[in-house]
């Protein structure tokens, strides 16, 4: 028996009591209704749920997948919290990010932290020039692309989530971002929650 499409995107509610310009998110990823925050403006441009596999992605107004400065994404892995180390999982998507790089890989490992009370391995993980897929301008221009990645921990289920943005094209020494400001581009995003 096939089942009804679930809608994913809950709820979004204007946070205008601290003059945050952020705008409150709620998806239901499986067993988990996940909230966070991302800047006034920005929209989803895609969501999907195949299998045990969810996948949601979120661009500033006027951006789209195919040809964005910036994108929040969050994934879910249902019953894969058992299965793998988060550690294991983020550096086993570092290596296949590779296959989608034409210039050099960076994967700057932070470790374990603790994200929306949850267990997590983060790090940074960019491409100095990235093959855009999905560009349709037809300008050939090369851009490159680093994001701050987070694989959580659930009780079941893994999540993988990231923030990236594109732009020139850098080399290790001038990437964008790094350790010492990864905090800062993450900012926007706030107030990540896991609930039943």
């Amino acid at each position: 028996m096939a089942k009804e499409p679930q809608s994913y995107l809950n709820s979004i509610t204007n946070q205008s009591d601290d003059d945050s310009d952020a705008q409150k998110r709620e998806l239901s990823i499986f067993s988990k209704t996940v909230s966070f925050e991302l800047p006034v403006g920005w929209d989803m441009a895609f969501n999907s749920s195949k299998g045990q596999m969810f996948k949601a992605e979120f661009v500033p107004a006027g951006e789209t997948l195919n040809d964005w400065s910036d994108l929040f994404c969050i994934q879910g892995f249902e019953g894969l919290s058992d299965n793998i180390q988060a550690d294991q999982f983020l550096n086993d998507f570092a290596k296949t990010y590779k296959d989608t790089c034409q210039g050099e890989v960076i994967y700057d490992q932070l470790g374990m932290t603790q994200i929306g009370g949850q267990e997590a391995y983060h790090g940074i993980i960019g491409c100095t020039v990235m093959a855009n897929f999905l560009q349709t301008r037809g300008s050939g221009k090369q851009q490159g692309e680093i994001g701050y990645y987070a694989v959580i921990k659930g009780s079941e289920d893994l999540y993988l989530l990231h923030k990236s943005m594109r732009g020139h094209v850098f080399n290790e020494q001038s990437a964008p971002l790094k350790s010492a400001n990864h905090r800062q581009f993450m900012s926007n995003i706030q107030q990540l929650r896991f609930q039943q």
